[in-house]
């Protein structure tokens, strides 16, 4: 102890007689600013209830570490009564708001910046905490604190409560960001955030962590979002997370557990990445849906793909995946619309209530597909070297395409009950097991070339004259209305005048359905609101998200649907009875208010300087007059935006008194060419004061 007291002492006279010694209770609000680096935190800071420490655009901050490993975390990095651990922590009952830029980060990090695997404690958030806010802030070499033998956070911020991290950079923490025993629900925002390793872990530590670990308590309904981060050889572990959105994951692993909701793992790339993703409750209470991610592998990154364990409800759909889809024989849910390809193991695996509209291409070894599931429909299985392990239960094969496999199966015994095949096309025979259905048809290789557009490059649509076209199975009542493309599903393609579904996952020659697209945003702003999820009639597999300039598109069959939307720290938003016709793309702008508790940027309404913002007529045709009053006199701009967020024209840029005023927009961009029927923003800016409304444009 006396020796690490010794080196202590060292590096703090090593530091410019200009720095601040800080620990202890901070009793009122403080602000730390650069003027001051850099902050020695040489005891456990506690920030108290109801305070706010403020840490200002460059601020560095160097916090007390030791050697973190097996055999000494417990002794320095923990509290033994009433002293502290020689590693150093932040304790926040109040909140923390860090605030960098992208110019002048704010930087956490350890006092021994030459002693390789030297570790800190963590930013805990406590259960007491109020929001915590971080911004382009850089946390290096973070790590735990044991405050007693079963509370043992971890993490550069550990939470208990909630929190907004954004734009930060994580590296060398044992964890990045952990949630661990919260008694309160979370609230979490992490975007565009950076997590990886350089210096790695004492080889002596058996645990290395994770770049974000999420603990899962069936009481706690959390609202976490994770969208737009990168992680760079760092495990991720998910519990009760609502939304996994638009992210990259290199190396290493992926997990989710989910008791009580609905999870979405959505738009993320994958590569090198071994998933473990756990369900535990049926659809009516949680699932998971996975839906259009990118999963790629290299030859040396053996079963990497989607591995979904447990008796849970999984939906996979709309993904192109390097590598299988791993489950277990009491999965339930759907595994349709997905690419796999090149596997270095299997193909698909487990029992689902139906598998189709999918593609499994060229896997290198065994692809168990034809077990258990209740039917496989429209599927195309080809390339492969087997087919499958076994064929199993009483399941249906209906319109699928099993050709070019070396071999059928790659076991014996291999057929378990009697399986029905109709309206297959097939290059081999039937076990007798199985039971012919009808409308198969058998084709040897030349006619199996003459299937698809391009063979060969893996481009299965279907070419004219294929046999596939109108040879399918169940024309009336199939439940499934759009093929891969999302197109119609039964369609005469052929002209012929007799619309029946083709075998296999597209159908030849169909148009597409229209849809619902549109844009999320802040109406105070009018700035986009970035990863919203929209769900259609409020059903969780029926689900989009907006992306980061808030745009989105759905297909859907023409009908009329609720759309719900929601975001955390954004109140839920329902848009009722959206009427879809076919072919054509309804356009919806949806308003989603922020309610971040954030009294420092409250703004009253007495102190507006606009107000009485309208437009008359609305909707309009062809022009509308748009009015407001200012408080005081101001240089006024005044401009109109599509339903994407691109600007259409600018109606004025000037001074104005105080007073009323109107303004007239007549239907016309900047190049004076009408614009089409519509929705239409209007965003007027004023002093330091903006305010957004929305207006329709019908001829």
């Amino acid at each position: 102890m006396k020796k690490n007291l010794f080196f202590l002492i060292f590096l703090l006279f090593t530091f410019s007689l200009s720095s601040i010694e800080v620990e202890g209770h901070l009793t009122e609000d403080t602000t730390w600013s650069p003027e001051n680096n850099p902050y020695l935190v040489i005891g456990v800071l506690y920030v108290d209830n109801g305070i706010t420490l403020f840490i200002e655009p460059g601020t560095e901050i160097y916090i007390n570490a030791a050697l973190f490993n097996n055999d000494t975390y417990v002794q320095d990095f923990a509290f033994h009564g009433d002293e502290e651990p020689t590693a150093k922590m932040f304790w926040v009952n109040g909140r923390i708001i860090a605030e960098g830029t992208e110019q002048d980060s704010i930087l956490f990090t350890r006092i021994q910046q030459d002693s390789t695997y030297f570790k800190w404690g963590i930013i805990h958030l406590s259960e007491q905490a109020e929001l915590s806010r971080f911004k382009y802030c850089r946390f290096e070499h973070a790590s735990t604190i044991v405050i007693n033998l079963t509370f043992q956070p971890s993490g550069a911020i550990a939470v208990q409560n909630s929190v907004i991290v954004d734009s930060c950079y994580f590296i060398d923490n044992r964890y990045g960001i952990q949630v661990y025993y919260p008694v309160v629900d979370v609230k979490m925002e992490v975007t565009n955030n950076f997590f990886t390793i350089d210096e790695g872990i004492d080889p002596n530590t058996t645990d290395w962590g994770r770049a974000i670990h999420v603990q899962s308590y069936d009481f706690l309904p959390n609202r976490i979002w994770i969208a737009n981060n990168e992680f760079h050889n760092r495990s991720c572990s998910f519990g009760e997370t609502i939304s996994i959105v638009n992210n990259k994951f290199y190396g290493n692993g992926f997990i989710i557990n989910s008791d009580i909701l609905s999870n979405y793992v959505y738009d993320n790339y994958f590569y090198n990445v071994q998933s473990s993703i756990n369900a535990h409750a049926d659809e009516d209470e949680a699932g998971i849906y996975i839906r259009k991610n990118i999963i790629e592998a290299d030859s040396a990154c053996y079963n990497c793909g989607i591995k979904l364990y447990d008796y849970g409800y999984y939906e996979v759909s709309d993904n192109i995946i390097h590598g299988g889809i791993h489950g277990q024989s009491f999965s339930q849910g759907k595994i349709e619309n997905n690419y796999l390809y090149n596997d270095n193991y299997v193909g698909l695996t487990g029992t689902y209530d139906v598998v189709q509209n999918n593609i499994i291409n060229n896997c290198s070894t065994n692809n168990f597909l034809l077990g258990g599931s209740d039917i496989y429909r429209n599927n195309v299985i080809i390339n492969n070297v087997n087919l499958c392990n076994t064929i199993s239960d009483n399941a249906i094969h209906e319109n699928n395409i099993y050709i070019r496999n070396e071999n059928i199966f790659a076991y014996t015994p291999s057929v378990y009950g009697n399986p029905i095949f109709r309206n297959c096309i097939l290059d081999f025979e039937l076990p007798e097991e199985c039971i012919d259905g009808g409308g198969n048809i058998w084709v040897d290789s030349l006619q199996a070339q003459a299937l698809f557009e391009d063979i060969q490059n893996g481009d299965f649509h279907l070419i004219e004259g294929s046999l596939a076209i109108d040879a399918g199975f169940d024309t009336l009542g199939y439940y499934y209305p759009f093929d891969m493309d999302y197109n119609h599903r039964v369609w005469d393609g052929d002209g012929n005048r007799s619309a029946i579904i083709d075998i296999g996952p597209y159908e030849y020659n169909s148009p597409s359905f229209g849809g619902i697209e549109g844009y999320t945003y802040n109406p105070t702003t009018g700035d986009p609101v970035d990863y919203v999820l929209l769900k259609i009639n409020n059903q969780p597999g029926e689900f989009t998200f907006s992306d980061s300039l808030g745009n989105f598109q759905y297909k859907l069959p023409a009908g009329i649907y609720d759309i719900y939307a929601e975001r955390v720290f954004h109140e839920d938003v329902i848009e009722y009875e959206v009427e879809v016709f076919d072919g054509q793309f309804t356009q919806i702008a949806i308003s989603m208010t922020e309610i971040v508790d954030v009294e420092d940027y409250e703004i009253t309404k007495s102190e507006y300087l606009i107000s009485n913002l309208s437009n008359f007529p609305n909707p309009f045709n062809p022009s509308t007059r748009i009015s407001f009053s200012l408080k005081n006199s101001s240089n006024v701009k005044l401009t109109v935006y599509n339903v994407k967020g691109q600007k259409v024209t600018m109606l004025v840029d000037k001074h104005f008194e105080n007073g009323s005023h109107t303004v007239t927009w007549n239907g016309k961009d900047e190049a004076g060419k009408n614009v089409s029927s519509g929705i239409y923003f209007y965003k007027i800016s004023a002093g330091k004061e903006t305010q957004v409304k929305k207006m329709l444009l019908l001829k």
